[in-house]
């Protein structure tokens, strides 16, 4: 992560918690072959925030391989103190957690197996940079896997006008800032075809779903992208202008409509390191 976090904030860890899903997670490691080594692997949680994915790797790898080695990366020790506080119980998988930011990363060249970076390159302003840190510590026949969303937060219907614009307008004043990328996840593909990776894949999912009733980890977590944005506004940081309280209660409105329609897709993309 860059000198700029948008979500940083003393509740992070928390929102983060809540938002993980286990079985989605599980899901995306397995389709991109955390589990198709031969051997016992070293996989890489980067940008691991709260260590919800590294978690969800030892749960997969404890099964399969004796001490699987799990590296997580983030530039923000107290997640990584706040990992280690939930991961350190399990005595079947060795976990190791390096502070740095990701254009720098202090592991040797061509030293890891499978590298997992999600959730990361929206709120980046340098990743072809980061892109190559990341393909740089991969093995000759390792994997690299990257995700990130596309039209992130921005696809609803039915939306009324005014809140259409407000929260484009919102979506576009974080991109010409470089806090968020909100298209991060369409441009992940040419990363690996200009880096010259083999068996390159892209994964489509559905990130956000949103249809009927609400669920309350949805609403907690969306919430807290427009407290913290309020925050910003607040403190100077970032400038909007109309009142992001009244698009926080319009929003709320919105999200809570049993009758709206909102999604979020995933593009995950998995390529190798030629051997």
């Amino acid at each position: 992560m860059g000198p700029f976090y948008l979500m940083e904030s003393e509740a992070e860890s928390k929102r983060l918690l809540i938002k993980s899903d286990h079985e989605k997670t599980a899901q995306q490691l397995i389709a991109t072959g955390v589990t198709s080594f031969s051997t016992a692997p070293h996989v890489v949680d980067a940008g691991c925030g709260i260590g919800h994915v590294a978690e969800v790797m030892g749960s997969i790898l404890r099964d399969s391989f004796e001490s699987p080695q799990i590296t997580l990366l983030d530039a923000s020790e107290q997640r990584l103190s706040f990992a280690k506080s939930r991961l350190d119980a399990d005595p079947k998988v060795e976990y190791q957690y390096v502070p740095c930011d990701l254009a720098h990363i202090p592991l040797e060249s061509q030293s890891v197996d499978y590298v997992f970076c999600r959730f990361v390159f929206e709120y980046l302003s340098n990743t072809q940079e980061v892109f190559e840190e990341l393909y740089r510590i991969v093995k000759p026949g390792g994997k690299l896997v990257v995700g990130d969303l596309d039209y992130n937060c921005m696809t609803h219907y039915p939306l009324d006008t005014k809140l259409e614009e407000d929260l484009l307008a919102v979506m576009r004043i974080l991109q010409e800032n470089q806090f968020l990328d909100p298209h991060a996840g369409r441009k992940l593909y040419s990363f690996f075809h200009g880096a010259g990776l083999d068996k390159i894949k892209v994964h489509f999912y559905a990130h956000h779903l949103f249809y009927g009733s609400l669920p309350a980890a949805d609403e907690f977590n969306w919430m807290a992208k427009v407290e913290r944005l309020i925050e910003h506004q607040q403190n100077g940081t970032i400038r909007f202008d109309f009142d992001l309280e009244g698009f926080k209660s319009r929003l709320l409105h919105f999200l809570k409509s049993p009758g709206r329609f909102s999604y979020s897709p995933l593009i995950l993309v998995e390529g190798t390191r030629p051997l």
